[in-house]
């Protein structure tokens, strides 16, 4: 019916009674009794005298209210518009009317007539957002929809189309108008752009009360504890009024690039209401008053509702708003005519350039993927499958998909695709990927899969593709490896929830990649270089389609139209149309825990249970965690083995990473894993104590097999791995009492420690290798519930120390070294630091020293662990050796050994020396020339020997050493392939059998590629030695060009101060001398002189090339100056003997600069002080970096 009509017979049925229509005459103009009905049915008149209100009832029972004297109306030119919007518990009039006197303010109090002002209220029924099971995806929009359509049609019938607007909305009506302001500012289209008048003609909006950052869940439930018990609580629109919720930042989002253009003024309640017992504000001063720039901010000392009732003219807070309406009035005008003006010339401009379009011809082709038929997939390394309930989201797959583009289209800016897909937890967002994954897999080289969820993990994860291709264990491994990568590849980086987090820094260098990132954190979307898609509720079609799926996966969904689709319909409504929530729903009516009629009714009132937990803040938490709680409260309930099995399983794995803990985790050894004093009365699998047999591994199975039904996991067999989402996991742990968080917290540490075997046994590492986040895990869950990570209890000791093995093993070792300090410290308080266990840990922390080049601290620990077992020895026949100051025992023996390498790395090879021949001497005696630890010790005292110029002592242990452990380890073993480059060193630096030492040294880096890969730092070391061959067969450009790979690699996974990158530099310096590329030598032996320590042997050597390169070029002054300088460092510090290669390798460049010279005498002098030196003249000494 047209809007007139239905206007006028709203008139004649209202005023039949006792009022004479203004608008018809006497009889009812011909219209039908059915007619009538219709009108009013859909449409309601009030009377106040006078004064009529026009009620358009739409859907929903929308209302606009006229408050106005119909016979003194001012003429439509001069009209104002001001619009009350009202919020929920409340309806259209009695919002705004004083309930003791009766006043409507916005008629009775404010001079509408003196300002030509129509004053309009909207009235919405908020039924439709209170009750659970009804509405859409979005409750909000159709009333936004509706009230930009009836003011529009309001001001067109009113001939007031561009006259300026001021809005006055309560609570959550100023939500409304938010959202309503956003929706016409869209309308651009030419078919709706009369919808596009609102917000183009807004000046004001006075916001009372309004909500905008949400409400406290305090507030929201006061309204409900009073109920009667069967009272649903909140429904699931009233929960998204929480802070922080998806749709409250959704308005927010979008109302925030158009608030700068209205005059904006909050207020906020100063009383608090009253519920029961309770008293609270109903919406706090932050979330009604935030701290806007352009934004008014006042306070009302009255209740949330009773803010906008005002019986006379000078109660507080009315002077404030007509102060600020009249404001507006006088100022608007002119702006609003400013902006018509420049608004109706921009759509010109747009509808010029949409005929523009039209005229141009059709694109010939499309980009393509070229992709041919057969699959170009090599790797696809993702950690499992995508759900076979996966559901819908086909319109946001074609959108990533379009986003990103054809994989062999770079982009314009030279730098990888990265779309980023944002939103709640729950709403399907890794589901997605991993089935975007599976669908687009033939487009794509490599698709690779990261966990983002924090920064260890992320690096764990690139480290473990850096291993997989070759390229080592560790994180500049992975993340080189795809950056070199010209071929096309896909790289999900997964959960990147945490802000601190600079997700960009996981980003391979290059251009040939597409990246999708997954996250709740909508910063992320700066990163986005081709766009963000926002996840919420899914459609609401395919939200039923999913919970039915889920429900009966035997049959065929029930039709549209059939009772069990709206139930279903209801259930998806009251879920926020989550995903997560819908296939937990969907596997509680699959298990008859409720059939899909009861479920509704049992949910919401879990659901009100639920929400007064102090860790559920949000509506979708409450949700998702809502329903997890149903199938986890039944499988808690059952009293059978198999079903305590999978209790504790949850409560282990609640501590451990979310995603993918190992199956073999539950599957080792448990022996005093867990005492009776921790677990009361408990006889399940896992709190026996004891070791699986084969019917604990059928109840493991049994108890994961009960999880996975009831959708509370998600077990992969093909990988053996379990995993759960999240937002549950967190639930599981805050479902707990501290006390027990404590006790599960323990068991997860003791069950990942016992995986750890003490010997590390190279066949466990990549099992150890996917304990890491499981470890990090615990560790951060020791910070939060004991404050620090550090032991307290001698089980802890032992359980961080063997955490801190894995660490070290990985690469992590400085991390590794601060858990063992904190293990020493509380060892050696507790047991005294000669305590087999304080040795122990004393031992790993050494270790970690000397891996991180910290040399000085590793043998002060070695010092510590040789003194110790110089007084802790095994037997009383050990004090009887002779003499006693020298023991042979088996640990003194090994100290020995190990302090022998350290000295020699240190530069002090006669203190070295010592060590290793005593090491040797003590071993050899107690466990024989073939001992492992023996042969150990050979080989350190070879090293030592090479280095003090005793070649052929030095190749005999080596021969020795490398023959053994062929014979008892093989061939490739890596100790055996220590042996064998030591060796060919040997032969180099000797200068004989230069191709013998080639062939063995280069046998070895193709070894130690093929097993540690190519970025392994004992693989860069081969490589550095076989440079230095290379350069010594006078092959230096070949040297140049590997060390010119090796560098990088140093430095970007050692450093530039490393070890390992000044004998790279050193060997490079020797190759551009044989090339005589006198510049490049120079500049690279500065910058080693700047990172060797002064009193190190090895600064003698880069000072010894300096002098060569300086008489080399003639600066035979300046390296004459260097040689004394640095014999006379050598004599005063004692750094090294008379006698020593290096400082003979000094006096033969002084005696070669005397030659040249023809300083005879000065030449004879030297000689006798160092009568080592050839007569002739021939170069001697070839001295390197060790």
């Amino acid at each position: 019916m047209p809007l007139v009509a239905l206007a006028a017979e709203v008139r004649a049925a209202s005023l039949r009674r006792s009022h004479k229509d203004p608008w018809s005459t006497d009889d009812d103009g011909g219209r039908t009794p059915a007619l009538r009905m219709e009108a009013m049915a859909r449409f309601h008149m009030i009377m106040f005298g006078s004064t009529y209100f026009i009620l358009f009832l739409e859907h929903n029972v929308m209302l606009m209210l006229s408050l106005h004297d119909a016979d003194t109306l001012p003429p439509p030119r001069k009209l104002w518009r001001i619009v009350a919007v009202h919020g929920i518990y409340e309806s259209g009039l009695e919002a705004w009317t004083d309930t003791e006197s009766g006043v409507l303010w916005l008629r009775d109090l404010f001079p509408h007539q003196r300002y030509n002002v129509r004053v309009l209220v909207y009235h919405y029924n908020a039924e439709a957002f209170s009750s659970p099971g009804d509405g859409s995806a979005d409750r909000i929009l159709p009333f936004a929809n509706s009230l930009v359509a009836e003011l529009c049609a309001d001001r067109q019938l009113a001939n007031a189309f561009k006259r300026p607007i001021v809005f006055v909305c309560h609570g959550f009506g100023g939500l409304l108008v938010k959202r309503a302001l956003a929706f016409s500012s869209t309308r651009r289209a030419q078919a709706v752009e009369h919808l596009r008048s609102v917000f183009i003609s807004t000046y004001g909006i006075v916001f009372l009360g309004t909500p905008h950052n949400g409400v406290r869940k305090e507030s929201l439930l006061s309204r409900h504890q009073h109920s009667l018990i069967d009272n649903p609580g909140p429904s699931q629109f009233l929960l998204n009024l929480l802070k922080g919720s998806e749709m409250l930042q959704e308005i927010i989002d979008q109302f925030a690039p158009l608030m700068k253009r209205f005059a904006i003024y909050n207020l906020w309640e100063q009383r608090r209401t009253k519920f029961g017992e309770m008293s609270t504000f109903v919406v706090d001063e932050d979330s009604a008053a935030p701290a806007w720039d352009n934004a008014e901010r006042c306070g009302i000392f009255a209740t949330h509702d009773g803010m906008i009732k005002f019986s006379g003219a000078h109660d507080h807070g009315y002077r404030v708003i007509l102060e600020t309406l009249v404001r507006y009035i006088t100022n608007a005008p002119t702006l609003i005519q400013r902006r018509w003006d420049k608004d109706v010339e921009a759509l010109e401009h747009e509808r010029q350039l949409e005929v523009e379009d039209l005229m141009k011809p059709p694109l010939q082709h499309l980009l393509s993927d070229n992709v041919t038929n057969s699959n170009r997939n090599k790797w696809f390394i993702v950690p499992r499958c995508s759900s076979t309930y996966f559901t819908g989201r086909r319109l946001h797959a074609a959108v990533v998909r379009e986003k990103l583009g054809p994989v062999d289209h770079l982009d314009q800016a030279n730098r990888h695709k990265v779309c980023v897909i944002y939103g709640l937890g729950g709403s399907g967002k890794t589901q997605f990927c991993l089935k975007y994954a599976e669908d687009n897999k033939s487009r794509y080289w490599g698709v690779f899969w990261i966990d983002g969820s924090s920064e260890e993990n992320a690096e764990t994860n690139f480290a473990s593709l850096g291993q997989q291709m070759g390229k080592g264990a560790t994180f500049t491994g992975g993340m080189h490896w795809l950056s070199q990568c010209m071929k096309p590849w896909l790289l999900v980086i997964d959960n990147a929830d945490d802000p601190e987090m600079d997700v960009s820094k996981y980003f391979p260098v290059g251009s040939s990649g597409h990246i999708l990132i997954t996250t709740r954190n909508p910063g992320v979307e700066i990163h986005a270089t081709v766009g963000y898609l926002r996840f919420g509720g899914m459609d609401p079609e395919d939200a039923v389609s999913l919970l039915l799926k889920t429900a009966f996966p035997q049959d065929k969904s029930p039709s549209p139209k059939s009772d069990s689709r709206q139930t279903a319909q209801k259930i998806a409504s009251e879920l926020g149309y989550l995903a997560l929530a819908l296939a937990n729903a969907g596997t509680s009516i699959r298990r008859n825990i409720y059939t899909l009629e009861m479920y509704l009714r049992h949910y919401l009132g879990h659901r009100k249970e639920m929400i007064t937990s102090k860790s559920i803040s949000t509506a979708y938490e409450a949700n998702i965690i809502t329903t997890w709680e149903i199938p986890f409260r039944r499988i808690a309930s059952r009293e059978s083995m198999e079903y305590r099995d999978a209790v504790d399983l949850i409560h282990i794995s609640a501590f451990m990473h979310f995603d993918s803990i190992p199956e073999a985790v539950f599957l080792r050894p448990w022996d005093g894993i867990m005492s009776q004093a921790q677990f009361h009365g408990s006889s399940s699998a896992i709190q026996n104590g004891r070791e699986w047999d084969e019917g604990s591994r059928f109840r493991l199975r049994t108890a994961l097999s009960i999880l996975y039904n009831y959708s509370i996991i998600d077990h992969d067999p093909k990988q053996a791995v379990v995993s759960l989402h999240p937002v549950v996991q967190r639930w599981a742990k805050d479902r707990l009492s501290v006390a027990d968080q404590r006790r599960w917290l323990s068991a997860a540490i003791a069950i990942l420690a016992q995986c750890i075997s003490p010997l590390m046994e190279a066949s466990g590492q990549r099992f150890r290798r996917s304990l890491l986040p499981h470890i990090e895990a615990c560790f951060r869950g020791l910070k939060e519930l004991y404050g620090k990570v550090g032991p307290d209890t001698a089980e802890r000791a032992a359980e961080i120390e063997r955490f801190a093995w894995v660490l070290s093993e990985n690469g992590l070792w400085k991390r590794a070294r601060s858990y063992q300090l904190a293990v020493l410290e509380f060892r050696t308080k507790k047991f005294g630091k000669s305590h087999k266990l304080t040795i122990q840990a004393q031992y790993s922390l050494a270790q970690s020293n000397f891996i991180l080049f910290d040399i000085g601290p590793c043998i002060m620990a070695q010092r510590n662990i040789l003194e110790t077992h110089w007084w802790a020895r095994p037997s009383f026949a050990d004090w009887m050796t002779w003499p006693p100051w020298k023991p042979e025992h088996v640990p003194y023996c090994i100290a020995l050994s190990d302090l022998t390498l350290s000295l020699w790395f240190a530069g002090r090879l006669d203190l070295s020396k010592r060590a290793g021949e005593r090491a040797v001497t003590g071993l050899t005696k107690r466990l024989g020339s073939d001992d492992p630890l023996t042969l150990t010790a050979m080989f350190n005292l070879a090293r030592t020997y090479h280095h003090l110029g005793e070649q052929r002592t030095s190749r005999g242990l080596l021969v020795e050493v490398l023959r053994k452990r062929k014979r008892l380890f093989g061939q490739n073993h890596l100790d055996t392939l220590m042996a064998r480059n030591e060796l060919g060193m040997s032969f180099c630096v000797a200068n004989e059998q230069l191709p013998i030492a080639e062939r063995m040294v280069s046998n070895v880096v193709t070894a130690r590629k093929k097993l540690l890969g190519e970025e392994h730092a004992y693989t860069l070391w081969s490589m550095i030695d076989l440079a230095r061959v290379l350069t010594l067969r006078q092959r230096p450009h070949e040297a140049i060009t590997m060390l010119d790979k090796v560098v990088p690699i140093l430095r970007r996974t050692l450093g530039e101060t490393h070890l390992g990158m000044s004998m790279a530099k050193a060997n490079m310096t020797q190759a551009y001398i044989r090339a005589e590329r006198w510049t490049e030598a120079e500049v690279l032996l500065d910058e080693l002189l700047k990172t060797i320590p002064k009193n190190h042997p090895d600064s003698i050597v880069a000072t010894l090339g300096y002098i060569y390169v300086r008489s080399a070029t003639g600066r035979m002054e300046e390296a004459e100056k260097e040689c004394l300088r640095v014999l006379d460092v050598i004599a005063k510090e004692k750094i090294l003997s008379a006698s020593s290669p290096r400082t003979l390798a000094v006096v033969e460049q002084l005696s070669l600069i005397y030659m040249k010279q023809e300083r005879w005498k000065d030449l004879e002098t030297l000689k006798n002080k160092y009568p080592s030196i050839d007569p002739s003249g021939k170069k001697q000494f070839n001295i390197w970096l060790r």
